[in-house]
């Protein structure tokens, strides 16, 4: 009997290709993906009549081989984690820098409109924030607990 968990996701596919301990892995689109508006844009793959497919890339600790069927699991809240990191801080920057810009910029440069340090502060912290979140994109992938995993091979 399989035990629901919330926090990990899993995954049926067959390995496609090997490269040292890590396999890349096509998984057909689940069905929660119909309705999705993100359907065309999120890099799963469509060849006319056939079904559409993502690759993840996953560690293969079961020793799987190409044209296995495998279970792939992964962690939901690393998931989760991308992408309060990839859309919040961007979003707090550009409202603390607007804040920053229009309250003490304005204080400092009387000459200057308000509105004008505010947009420039917050669009200045929004750049910030992306230079920052490539230097810890960069950092993250090299931790293998964010990574996904080959569990079991499911057909010989």
């Amino acid at each position: 009997m399989l035990c629901y968990n919330p926090n990990i996701m899993d995954e049926i596919g067959v390995v496609r290709s090997i490269d040292g301990v890590t396999a890349t892995v096509v998984v057909e689109k689940r069905q929660t993906c119909e309705g999705c508006k993100e359907n065309e844009s999120c890099g799963i793959n469509s060849d006319g009549n056939e079904k559409q497919t993502i690759e993840i890339a996953a560690l293969n600790i079961a020793g799987a081989k190409i044209g296995q069927m495998v279970k792939v699991t992964a962690k939901s809240y690393t998931y989760v984690k991308g992408t309060l990191l990839v859309y919040g801080l961007p979003a707090v920057a550009l409202l603390i820098g607007a804040v920053f810009g229009k309250y003490i910029l304005a204080g400092m440069f009387k000459a200057v409109n308000p509105e004008t340090l505010s947009a420039f502060a917050g669009f200045s912290s929004f750049v910030i924030a992306f230079i920052i979140l490539k230097i810890i994109s960069g950092k993250i992938e090299k931790k293998t607990e964010n990574t996904p995993v080959i569990e079991h091979i499911i057909e010989q």
